[in-house]
């Protein structure tokens, strides 16, 4: 009898880290289409903050004019036609807080934003770097710009086979709102 037990304890144990880790890669493989059907505090970016966060895990097609870096904190890199680079986008952790990191290298200008993905600070650069006030800057196009540099990437990304948004709106309810 004990015997009996002790392989039935193990097989419900074994059956319940399968479907822990199956959900746990789902919510991580499909975070970006996840987030772009979350529900979100006006300003929150929940389809960029996945997209680099997860990097690692989220499909990395071959797009023109994308590349991929992982020395480091996983980075974005865009390229213009002429294979000149154009922009990066990266997660950042300075001083235990995280946060968001988008560098315009068209214009010389570097976008900042917290873990909520609220912009920070904002440093513009011609031959040296300055750090300009934040609140003359329109944060809501910056981030267009954001989202129109990796446009090509975020359409990439399918739908899960199977779909567990509630429980990617239950896992980060917190961080988006």
């Amino acid at each position: 009898m004990n015997k009996k037990r002790l392989i039935t304890v193990s097989l419900v144990l074994i059956i319940l880290f399968l479907i822990y880790g199956y959900i746990y890669c789902n919510l991580k493989v499909n975070s970006v289409y996840y987030a772009k059907h979350t529900p979100h505090k006006k300003g929150t970016e929940p389809v960029l903050m996945m997209l680099v966060d997860n990097l690692y895990w989220i499909y990395q097609p071959d797009v023109d004019g994308i590349e991929y870096d992982f020395d480091g904190p996983p980075a974005i890199l865009t390229f213009d036609k002429n294979n000149e680079q154009t922009s990066f986008f990266t997660s950042t952790d300075l001083d235990g807080k995280q946060g968001y990191l988008f560098n315009n290298i068209i214009t010389g200008t570097m976008y900042d934003f917290d873990y909520k993905f609220k912009m920070e600070k904002v440093y513009s650069s011609s031959d040296f770097i300055y750090e300009l006030d934040p609140t003359t800057i329109d944060e809501h196009e910056a981030k267009n710009n954001i989202h129109d540099f990796l446009k090509p990437l975020i359409d990439q990304q399918t739908a899960p086979f199977i779909n567990l948004q509630w429980i990617f709106d239950k896992v980060y309810k917190d961080k988006f709102n």
